[in-house]
C-alpha cells in the first residue's frame, strides 16, 4: 500500500488516481498533513473514503475507525469529525470499541424528524409553523430516507422534482419552490445540533429568484386607492387596505394588532414583535388616527383585535377579494400588486420625495438599510428630475470651458 502525506482539499482529491491495474493493493493511501492519523484511501472502481488511524489506548493496538465517503463527507467535515474522536481517545476511550458496545442507533426518516422533532422545535421559535407544515407535503420524494443518509444529491433531486409540479394548472414559482427546500436544509441543521448527523444540505444552493417586484403605488395612485378603500362596504376591510398603504407595515403585522396596542393619546401603534424580532412603534398621523377612530366604532364586544373577524375572539384573514374589488373600482392595474407593494410603495415614494434612508429604514423597522434600499422603485419624475439636473449642469459648467486648439499636422 502506497503512503503520501498531502494536504487534503477538494480539488487535490478530484485529481488523485486509482491504483493502477497491476498493484497488489486494493487502495492508496493518503494522509492529511494537518490530521494526525486522518486518512483518505482511494480504491480500484474510483471511491473514495476516509479513515482515522490511531493507538488504542485500551487494547494498545492500531486501530482505525471510518469516518465517511467523500464527497459525501467534505474535507473540513471529515477533519472535524477525526478531531471530535482524537479528543475521545486522548481521554482514553476507543472510539470504535465504544461504538460496537452500543446497541445500534436508530435514526429517524426524514417524515418522522419533521414531525417528532422539528415542528415541536419551530412551535415554540417560529410564527409560520404551519407555512412549513404546507410545505412539507411537498416533501414525499424524501420522507422515507434516514436523516443521516439524506445527502446532497437526494435533496438535488428533490429541487428538480418541484420544478416540474403544478398547482391548478399553473407551475409554482422559483420563490415557492426555494421555500420548501430552504425548510429541509433548516431541518438538516437541526439535525446537526439534535442528531449529530452530517448536514450536507450546506452544499444545496436556493435557486436564483429573478422576480424583484418593480410594481408599486405612487403618490396618487396610493391616493386613490385610500379614498376608494375608506368607501367599501366593510369598514374593517377598507380601513386594513388603507393603513395598510399608510403604515407600510407588513399585513401580518397589521392584523394582529389588538386595542391594547393602540395608544390614542401618544398617537403610536405599538408593535410587539416583527418579523426581524425586534419591536415597532408607528407614529400615527391624523388620516391614520381617523381610520383607527372608525374602526373603534366597530369594536366587537369580547373581541380585543382592531380588524375584528365574525368568529368571536378572532382577526380577519386577509382580505384578498376586497383588494381586488377596490383596485378595479379604482382603475388600478392590479397586474403585479399584493399587500406587500404596500412596503414597496411608502418606501419609494418617501425616499422619492427626498426623506433621508436612515429615517425610511426606521418607518419600515428594517435592521438593515440594504433592505430598506432594495424596497426603493425609482419613479420616471424622479429618474427625470435625476437626469435633467445632470444634464443642466453639465451645461452650464460647459459655458465657462473652451475648447483646446488642435494643433495642426
Amino acid at each position: 500500500m502506497t503512503n503520501r502525506i498531502i494536504n487534503l482539499t477538494s480539488s487535490t482529491i478530484k485529481s488523485l488516481p486509482a491504483p493502477p491495474i497491476n498493484s497488489k493493493a486494493n487502495d492508496i493511501e493518503w494522509s492529511d498533513e494537518k490530521i494526525i492519523g486522518l486518512k483518505l484511501l482511494i480504491g480500484r472502481t474510483g471511491n473514495r473514503r476516509y479513515l482515522l488511524r490511531y493507538i488504542s489506548p485500551v487494547t494498545k493496538k492500531k486501530a482505525s475507525i471510518a469516518l465517511g465517503r467523500w464527497p459525501d463527507l467534505e474535507v473540513p467535515e471529515a477533519r472535524t469529525k477525526a478531531r471530535k474522536l482524537k479528543v475521545q481517545i486522548a481521554d482514553g476511550i476507543d472510539p470504535k470499541l465504544e461504538r460496537d458496545s452500543q446497541p445500534a442507533r436508530v435514526i429517524p426518516d426524514v417524515q418522522t424528524f419533521f414531525n417528532e422533532t422539528y415542528l415541536p422545535w419551530a412551535k415554540t421559535r417560529k410564527k409560520t409553523w404551519k407555512d412549513d407544515e404546507t410545505r412539507f407535503v411537498r416533501c414525499k420524494p424524501i420522507y422515507k430516507i434516514p436523516m443521516d443518509r439524506l445527502s446532497a444529491s437526494a435533496i438535488m433531486k428533490l429541487q428538480s422534482h418541484l420544478g416540474t409540479e403544478t398547482f391548478k394548472g399553473k407551475s409554482y414559482s422559483i420563490a415557492t419552490n426555494n421555500r420548501v427546500i430552504a425548510l429541509v436544509k433548516g431541518m438538516c441543521s437541526l439535525s446537526a445540533k439534535v442528531l449529530d448527523t452530517v448536514n450536507h444540505s450546506t452544499k444545496v444552493s436556493l435557486i436564483p429568484e429573478n422576480n424583484a417586484r418593480t410594481r408599486f403605488l405612487n403618490v396618487e395612485e396610493t391616493a386613490l386607492l385610500i379614498k376608494v378603500a375608506r368607501t367599501y362596504y366593510c369598514k374593517v376591510k377598507g380601513n386594513l387596505i388603507a393603513l395598510l398603504w399608510l403604515t407600510g407595515c407588513r399585513i401580518s403585522e397589521l392584523l394582529e394588532r389588538k386595542w391594547e396596542d393602540v395608544d390614542f393619546d401618544n398617537r403610536v401603534l405599538f408593535i410587539k414583535k416583527t418579523k426581524n424580532g425586534q419591536p415597532h412603534q408607528i407614529y400615527l398621523s391624523n388620516l391614520m388616527l381617523e381610520l383607527l377612530y372608525e374602526l373603534k366604532k366597530e369594536k366587537q364586544p369580547g373581541n380585543p383585535y382592531v380588524f375584528p373577524g365574525t368568529r368571536q375572539g378572532t382577526h380577519i384573514s386577509s382580505p384578498r377579494k376586497a383588494f381586488r374589488l377596490i383596485l378595479d373600482r379604482a382603475g388600478i392595474d392590479a397586474d403585479g400588486l399584493c399587500f406587500h407593494s404596500a412596503r414597496h410603495s411608502v418606501a419609494s415614494n418617501l425616499l422619492n420625495s427626498g426623506m433621508d434612508v436612515t429615517s425610511v429604514q426606521r418607518v419600515l423597522n428594517h435592521k438593515d438599510m440594504a433592505s430598506t434600499l432594495h424596497y426603493r422603485k425609482f419613479s420616471t419624475e424622479a429618474l427625470e428630475r435625476g437626469a435633467n439636473a445632470l444634464s443642466d449642469m453639465v451645461e452650464q459648467a460647459s459655458q465657462n470651458i473652451a475648447l483646446p486648439e488642435v494643433k495642426a499636422g
